[in-house]
């Protein structure tokens, strides 16, 4: 008994508490099952990885003959059959509940130019990236044809709408709705660990989307009451109190920054910083929230705050919304409520048996929706919890020199930090420098500016103008933290580009981490080797790629233009596009590269180049050629590791990359006219043709004689298309390929071959 105990420690001490020997063996056996429900649906995630569960379950129960250790704590060969099976089913009931669009879905009309489709708004429309509003509307109508519209359809699901500000006034759930525009579907990730807009719509049951030109809205159909109109005057109050800017934030720091109107640029500055999580419903403000409510009834029995505490928790959910990271939370604090107001001992997260209470919860979290186990809200919530349970209180202990108090506030962060570093990683290609410290010197002021948030919303919903009054009081500790986070933002290495790692690498970190929770690890300093190969486990092959990469990728930035050149530890960029092309393709990519500097960079004349001063902000650049920098003349035979920039002898000139014995050349936009004016004046041969996506002309083809194309352009016309495959000239179209990246004397990846039509 002492030993099963042991060797199992935190379910022996929950549940040898809670009922004996038959009570652990059978909670032991429901862990693996649980836990064999989860891993059954990440294994889910790789093709037909949910059909190696079973084999690994009968694995398991050949070993369980060996091992005399698992048969007393119950897990004997049986056990691991069934949870094989679990996760084999885990995988089919992913598949089963994975949204898929119906017959009549109106993804089915897409694409289509000029529509006018009719529905019921579902949300508030909120403010996007780009300045637009978006919002989702169940559509019941379509019509399309030439205006006056000859085909009315009825038509089913949901539909991602964008529309410009002034377009989605009187917008509000409930309301009857016909949106004019351009109906499109979403595309997939333009490159590996980029943004997968198909995926985040589908997450919502949507699968199809439309850029609006014109909203008409009932007025007359029925709004009714609902949520939104508390979150908006929530909102209002602390607007109102504390201007157009601070307001939002702390209305998102209590429901959370998905319902809540927040400055993009303002939100950008906290994930830099590395304190997203304060303007996220997560956790830290179930924790404040309960922690006030019990506070507040402590003398009015159990029975009075555990009711107290969970009404809270379900408004809370209510305004927040119910997703993966608030679910979690809300979940967590309910169970740990329970356990707090029974025995007036531990805390508001669960921590008396917290590992089983995670993964149980976890579970029924999959369970009611198996498709948070790729939601990054949800995952990156799992592991920050799983890092405080598991850390928190070791690393303080640790902290002997300092206060109790200041050792926490430390602890806490870093306990978070680590165990979900090797996610964001993988995901984000980022390390946010000063995290740690940033979080440890603004927790008391994300504290006081949650719980005021949270005390002014419920004054001002009672009496507006008192809350407002209540609000203005907060002006000065967020200005404060404003000042942190802006100061930190500017200090040199904020965020640093570490580059991608691989799914082999975050298994490794993952399994250390957790190694490092065993006392084997910590004898004879064998953590530091510890510590140490993981380090290298990821530094190195890094280090390594970036040195050795030589590769061209044409990113998929619309009509413009834009291209990266890695080589050997050196980088170009040519064009930037625009604030929204560098926000969401240029500054992703370089990032999951891990570039921190960009050697060379040209803004070609006739080409978007707004961008550059958003990049600068964030990756310096050593050497600027063209609009706004050095003159394009001199990028004449400059260098940027083996790959040299040349200048054509045309007028005007073209841009010529060489690496090696192969080239590149990018033609900016011309007529037949001009392309043949620069085949008089002598264009050299090149292995690779970059362009606009415009009409080539043959002799242009036939002098420089590329053996592949790449279009920076949604499509190329038909007949240019065939023309290119009668010369037998593969052809990529960055709209519809993705990012397209060459490799000399290798060849393409990343894109696939488009052909005709």
């Amino acid at each position: 008994m002492i030993g099963a105990t042991k060797s199992f420690g935190w379910a022996g001490r929950l549940f040898l508490q809670s009922g004996g020997v038959g009570t652990f063996l059978a909670a032991t056996v429901v862990l693996v099952w649980v836990a064999a429900w989860v891993l059954g649906l990440l294994a889910a995630q790789v093709p037909y990885g949910m059909y190696v569960m079973p084999l690994v379950g009968v694995g398991l129960a050949g070993a369980a003959w060996r091992f005399p250790r698992w048969r007393r704590q119950g897990l004997v060969a049986w056990v691991w059959v069934v949870a094989g099976l679990i996760g084999l089913l885990a995988g089919f009931y992913l598949q089963w509940r994975t949204p898929q669009p119906g017959p009549k879905d109106i993804s089915t009309k897409a694409p289509q130019f000029d529509v006018v489709v009719t529905g019921k708004a579902l949300n508030v429309p909120r403010l996007n990236a780009s300045g637009k509003r978006r919002f989702f509307l169940a559509v019941e109508w379509i019509e399309m044809g030439e205006a006056p519209y000859t085909r009315m359809e009825r038509v089913t699901g949901n539909l991602y709408v964008t529309v410009a500000p002034d377009q989605a006034e009187g917008v509000t759930p409930g309301r009857k709705v016909s949106v004019k525009g351009d109906l499109y579907l979403p595309v997939t990730a333009a490159f590996r660990g980029g943004f997968d807009f198909k995926n985040y719509l589908a997450q919502y049951h949507t699968f199809a989307g439309i850029r609006g030109e014109k909203v008409t809205v009932d007025t007359q159909s029925g709004q009714g009451w609902g949520l939104w109109q508390i979150r908006q005057r929530i909102t209002d109050v602390h607007r109102q109190a504390l201007g157009n800017e601070g307001g939002p934030l702390v209305s998102a720091m209590v429901l959370g920054a998905r319902v809540v109107d927040l400055d993009t640029n303002l939100r950008a500055a906290f994930t830099r910083a590395g304190l997203a999580h304060t303007i996220a419903a997560s956790g830290f403000h179930v924790s404040l929230l309960l922690g006030a409510v019990l506070a507040l009834t402590y003398r009015l029995g159990w029975r009075v705050q555990l009711a107290a505490g969970l009404v809270a928790l379900v408004v809370f959910v209510m305004l927040a919304g119910f997703e993966a990271g608030v679910a979690r939370a809300s979940l967590m604090g309910a169970v740990g409520l329970w356990g707090l107001v029974q025995t007036g001992q531990g805390d508001v997260t669960g921590k008396r048996q917290p590992l089983p209470l995670l993964l149980i919860v976890a579970a029924v979290l999959l369970l009611y929706n198996p498709n948070w186990i790729t939601n990054l809200g949800f995952q990156f919530s799992f592991l920050a919890t799983l890092g405080l349970m598991l850390w928190a209180t070791p690393i303080a202990q640790r902290l002997t020199i300092l206060p109790p108090a200041l050792a926490e506030l430390i602890a806490v962060p870093t306990a978070a930090y680590l165990w979900t570093l090797p996610l964001q990683l993988h995901t984000f290609g980022l390390i946010n420098t000063y995290a740690i410290l940033l979080n440890a010197v603004a927790a008391p002021l994300v504290m006081v500016l949650t719980l005021g948030g949270m005390v002014t919303a419920v004054i001002g919903l009672a009496q507006f103008q008192l809350g407002v009054w209540a609000a203005s009081l907060l002006q000065y500790p967020l200005g404060l933290l404003l000042a942190i986070v802006n100061w930190t933002n500017q200090l040199p290495w904020n965020s640093i580009a570490a580059g991608r790692i691989t799914v082999g690498q975050l298994l490794l970190l993952y399994g250390l981490l957790g190694l490092l929770c065993t006392g084997w690890l910590w004898q004879k300093r064998r953590w530091l080797w510890a510590v140490l190969f993981g380090i290298a486990s990821v530094l190195l092959p890094l280090l390594v790629s970036h040195a050795t990469r030589l590769q061209f990728t044409a990113l998929d930035a619309g009509r413009i233009p834009v291209m990266v050149v890695q080589a050997r530890g050196r980088v170009a960029v040519i064009n930037a596009g625009d604030e929204r092309t560098v926000r969401f393709t240029l500054l992703p990519f370089l990032q999951l590269q891990g570039v921190n500097r960009i050697d060379v960079g040209v803004a070609w004349p006739g080409v978007p180049n707004q961008g550059w001063t958003d990049l600068q902000r964030a990756i310096p650049v050593r050497a600027l050629y063209g609009e706004g920098g050095n003159a394009l003349t001199d990028l004449q035979a400059v260098t940027v590791g083996p790959v040299t920039f040349h200048l054509t002898n045309t007028e005007p000139p073209l841009l010529r990359l060489t690496a090696g014995r192969e080239s590149l050349v990018w033609l900016p936009a011309s007529t037949l006219a001009q392309q043949d004016a620069w085949v008089r004046q002598g264009v050299p041969p090149a292995q690779v043709l970059w362009w606009g996506g415009g009409t080539l002309g043959n002799r242009l083809l036939q002098s420089l004689q590329p053996y592949a194309a790449i279009a920076s352009n949604f499509r190329v016309r038909r007949g240019d298309m065939e023309r290119l495959e009668r010369l037998q000239i593969r052809t990529f179209v960055t709209g519809q390929a993705g990012a397209v990246q060459w490799q000399p004397g290798q060849g393409f990846s990343g894109g696939r071959q488009e052909s005709a039509g």
